[in-house]
């Protein structure tokens, strides 16, 4: 959604299968988990609950960047270098929850620039599968849970 709102979007992800995908679905670049991106960012996501991920991110902040943290879980965060991560004026920022509001919002936006994404769906039933699939990287996009 934000590359097709005109944002450069870099990808850094742990799965090949995810950085194809992103790159298919119009990111500029797409590498590991703990590479740097090819230019610093003015502002970055972490989905990933991997709190090892936040130094590294922060460290790809330009001047005045800001890091959002998106889950509702993360590992501890090892200590931070001030001037590493932090000086420059980077803001490191949480994300506790989303309202009704920004889902439909989301979609919205997802729907007007015609976003599809990539669905892996899975009986309800198996919902156990569909996390084991997620921990292990077998699922590139979404895994969706269909209910009877």
């Amino acid at each position: 959604l934000a590359a097709a709102q005109g944002a450069v979007v870099h990808v850094l992800t742990r799965s090949p299968a995810a950085r194809a995908l992103a790159l298919e679905l119009g990111a500029a670049s797409a590498g590991d988990a703990y590479d740097a991106p090819p230019e610093p960012l003015d502002a970055a996501i972490l989905f990933a609950p991997v709190g090892d991920l936040v130094p590294v991110a922060l460290e790809a902040l330009d001047s005045g960047g800001t890091l959002s943290v998106a889950g509702i879980h993360l590992t501890d965060v090892p200590p931070l270098d001030y001037a590493r991560h932090l000086f420059r004026e980077r803001t490191l920022r949480s994300v506790t929850a989303n309202t009704r509001e920004d889902g439909r919002d989301f979609l919205a936006a997802a729907a007007e620039h015609r976003i599809r994404p990539r669905v892996t769906p899975y009986p309800f039933d198996r919902a156990d599968r569909a996390l084991d699939d997620l921990a292990a990287d077998r699922v590139n996009g979404v895994a969706v849970l269909i209910m009877p």
